[in-house]
Order: structure tokens, then C-alpha cells, then sequence
């Protein structure tokens, strides 16, 4: 249990007695020894200010002084993870779902409050480009994966939009840039592989168990990858970016193993890890005139080559 559980536990435990609490019974309650016991009634009394008093008995609250303890703290993660979970769960409510998600909803809100956010619909959340999968598609792959089974898909490929039918094992369902991935081994192709579910045509529940992957095997597989493709590193790009001309990629977060060399005032190196190149030109297309790639050559061969048919469409 962390530090500020046990300090909010203790606050409800005091709260909800009216006689002292034994040290004893607040070690069982908060799980932990003696000494981290009185390191906790500490905080709360002097961090926090809260009217709590001893006796031979225990420790209780002084029932004359009114004191509750601040709301949670969010940072903007946090608080911008809880806006986008109200907005997903008010996407997928329906008539069979409405109570349940309206209880959520309710708690949700409560704790922006907490915050200071009385009116989240006053604060808007986009989802630009995003591919839905069919709904029917969706809750069976969610059935398979919370249930251990096979999955029997028909899936068209994006880029010749041929169909297959794959046997496949899910292992991880993943949101990614307002889109839905199925991580899953393919046992036609007796690896891991990556399934959009809007590419999903059709999807059924086999009889039998999925094949059971590691989760240090499913880290691995995506360690250094760059963004949702996987695989082994196959190179490094180095990125000159022009901060004076996009200052916000200061701030950005392209990949866990990143490196960033500052060239001078107004320029800086950002080195990247990638397997497959296709997110990552598309990443430093949008940067424009701001971005040059520096290296691999193969890699800054081929964004040439696909400028100079952009060129040509426009010619």
C-alpha cells in the first residue's frame, strides 16, 4: 500500500469512530508496522494539519475542529486520462450499459471536481482520423482475450486489401492514435503479429485455449520498435529538427530509448530507434521544412524518393 493510501485510510478510520483507535488495530488496518504506523499519524497531523489526538487508548480526531483533507492531486496526464475515459465511456454506452456507465461517469466526475474541473464538457477532447471497428468484431476479440480462446479472423490487409483467414492466440488489445491493434501470435505465421480491428472482416471464438506468451517476450518483442510496428531495432535515425521553427518538439516524446543532441540555439540532433519506417517518415513529413533526416542513407533515400512523387502528383 503507498504512502498517501494509508494516509487516506487513515483519515476514514478516524472519521468513522467516535472512540480512540489502538495502534495495534490501525498496524492491521494499514498494513504495516508500528513504526511506519506513527510515521503516517505524523504526516497527517503536521503535512496536513489534521486535529488528531492521543490517549492511553489510542488515537482519535478532536471532534471540535472540522477538517477534511484536500481533493486528489492530478497532474495533466491524470486529469486528461480521466477526461478521454468519461468521453470513451459515454461513446460506447447503450441501453444494456447505460446504468453501469453512468455510475462510472458519476465517480469520474466527482473526482474532477475534486480538482477543480466542475464542467468537463467545457473542456474538448478530438479524436481526428480515428477508424472504428465494427462493434460485433470488437466485443469478440475482448471476449477472447479475457477469456483465454482462440480467435478465427478474416482479415484484409491495407495495403493489397486481400483477405486471409488466421488462427491466432490474442494476447494484448491496444488504442493507438484514436485506432484499435490486436497484438496476437499467428499460428500461420508462428509469430507475433499486429491486427488492425477496423481491417477485421469477420471474427469468431475457436474451442480452444490460446497459446500462452510471456509478457517479458511481448516487452521484448516491442522494446525497440517505433511506435505500434514491433520487432528488433533495425537502425537508428538521426532527426535535425529546427526548434525555432517547431518549438513544441522540444517537449515531444518520440521513443522510450530517444537521445537528443542540443547543436546549438536553435537546432538539435534527436537520435530514434525503428524497425519499420513507415510511422517515422510519416512523424517527420509533418515537421516539414523544420526536419531534415541526417542519417541512415537508406533512410533519407527513400523520404526523398517518396518527396519526389509527391512532387510529381502535384506537377
Amino acid at each position: 500500500m503507498k504512502k498517501i493510501d494509508r494516509i487516506y485510510l487513515l483519515d476514514k478510520i478516524l472519521k468513522e469512530r467516535r472512540t480512540p483507535v489502538a495502534i495495534e488495530h490501525l498496524m492491521e488496518r494499514l498494513e504495516c508496522s508500528q513504526a511506519t504506523v506513527y510515521r503516517v499519524i505524523a504526516t497527517l497531523r503536521d503535512e496536513f494539519n489534521a486535529p488528531i489526538e492521543s490517549s492511553e487508548q489510542g488515537v482519535f480526531y478532536d471532534r471540535q475542529a472540522a477538517f477534511d483533507l484536500p481533493g486528489i492531486r492530478l497532474n495533466a496526464e491524470e486529469t486528461q486520462g480521466l477526461l478521454m475515459a468519461a468521453q470513451l465511456l459515454e461513446d460506447l454506452q447503450s441501453d444494456s450499459l447505460q446504468k453501469p456507465m453512468q455510475r462510472i461517469l458519476h465517480n469520474i466526475d466527482r473526482v474532477l471536481q475534486q480538482k477543480g474541473i466542475q464542467n468537463r464538457r467545457l473542456i474538448q477532447i478530438i479524436p481526428a482520423l480515428s477508424r472504428k471497428p465494427n462493434p460485433g468484431v470488437f466485443q469478440t476479440v475482448m471476449s477472447a482475450l479475457q477469456t483465454e480462446k482462440k480467435l478465427q479472423l478474416t482479415y484484409q490487409t491495407r495495403e493489397q486489401a486481400e483477405t486471409t483467414d488466421r488462427l491466432v492466440s490474442p494476447l494484448r488489445l491496444t488504442s493507438y492514435k484514436n485506432a484499435w491493434y490486436l497484438d496476437a501470435w499467428c499460428h500461420l505465421r508462428d509469430d507475433i503479429r499486429l491486427f488492425a480491428l477496423e481491417q477485421i472482416q469477420a471474427a469468431s471464438i475457436d474451442i480452444e485455449a490460446a497459446k500462452t506468451v510471456s509478457t517479458a517476450t511481448l516487452k521484448a518483442h516491442y522494446a525497440d520498435s517505433y511506435g505500434i510496428f514491433s520487432g528488433a531495432m533495425k537502425d537508428t535515425a538521426v532527426i535535425r529538427i529546427n526548434t525555432q521553427q517547431a518549438p513544441w518538439t522540444q517537449f515531444e516524446h518520440w521513443h522510450s530509448k530517444q537521445r537528443i543532441e542540443r547543436l546549438d540555439a536553435a537546432h538539435m540532433l534527436l537520435h530514434v530507434p525503428y524497425n519499420d519506417e513507415r510511422e517515422l517518415l510519416a512523424d517527420v513529413m509533418r515537421l516539414g521544412t523544420a526536419a531534415e533526416i541526417m542519417a541512415p542513407h537508406s533512410l533519407r533515400t527513400q523520404f526523398h524518393q517518396q518527396l519526389q512523387r509527391i512532387m510529381r502528383q502535384y506537377e
